[in-house]
């Protein structure tokens, strides 16, 4: 019996073709009061994320927004900045990192979808990564499951054992029975190609691998796309975005990762 695409998995493989990208840009915009280094010239988040819109669209195909820079924003500038995403041929994903139980998830999913995303990232750790993907298949929204990530402490998801197993292929796990539209696998040190090669063997051929860590934490994708090809998702943000030139460096990550291809 076939295995049916997810909807998000489809329109990744159709705006990759057309874009001929697999680069993820992620917009962190941080405001001149938050931090010292990486900032935006103004406070005004807005204006900012939609001149790098603008500016990488020729070489992207999606556009990572991280909640945790986006707080404070409301649902009309989030949908307008989506609008745009949406108008420059590029898909919208919510780096929300979703964990809760089953009824605050389904708000989440219910308002990621208002807010006209295309998908969201969901952090497993409540177990529930089947029904979520249920949820945001549903209303045909894509999940994309944190599996390994790139920060030096998710370690730990390779030491900590479930089953007998590392936790990192307890996750790959739960995402092939629930048909998750991706796993985030990180691009850093800890993440050798043995990880890569096992959660793709798990996964199979119908999953994406969002990678970050690429740019300014220092990782290479390229063990990646050896495994998942142009179902990987390459994000760069402060690399990208805080460039003197974002548009010249989208295009140089660009023109590297089809290389590797």
């Amino acid at each position: 019996m076939s295995v049916q695409t997810p909807v998000f998995v489809k329109k990744y493989a159709e705006v990759t073709k057309k874009k001929n990208s697999i680069l993820s840009v992620g917009l962190d915009p941080a405001i001149p009061r938050q931090r010292e280094k990486n900032v935006i010239p103004t406070e005004d988040r807005i204006n900012f994320m939609e001149n790098i819109i603008d500016l990488v669209a020729p070489y992207t195909s999606v556009i990572k927004i991280n909640r945790q820079y986006t707080l404070g924003l409301t649902i009309d500038e989030i949908r307008t900045i989506n609008r745009q995403i949406h108008s420059k041929q590029m898909l919208s994903m919510s780096d929300h990192k979703l964990g809760d139980i089953g009824s605050s998830n389904e708000s989440a999913i219910f308002w990621f979808k208002e807010e006209e995303f295309d998908a969201f990232t969901f952090n497993p750790y409540s177990g529930n990564v089947l029904e979520a993907t249920e949820m945001a298949h549903k209303i045909d929204l894509g999940i994309i499951v944190l599996t390994l990530m790139s920060n030096p402490q998710a370690i730990l998801q390779k030491h900590s054992k479930v089953q007998g197993k590392p936790l990192f292929q307890h996750i790959a796990s739960l995402c092939k029975e629930a048909k998750s539209d991706g796993c985030v696998i990180g691009a850093t040190a800890h993440v050798e190609p043995s990880d890569i090669l096992e959660i793709k063997r798990i996964v199979g051929d119908n999953t994406l691998a969002l990678a970050p860590g690429v740019g300014a934490q220092g990782g290479s994708a390229e063990t990646l796309l050896k495994s998942f090809g142009t179902k990987t998702m390459v994000n760069v943000s402060r690399g990208v975005i805080y460039s003197q030139s974002p548009e010249e460096k989208a295009k140089e990550i660009q023109e590297m990762l089809n290389g590797f291809l």
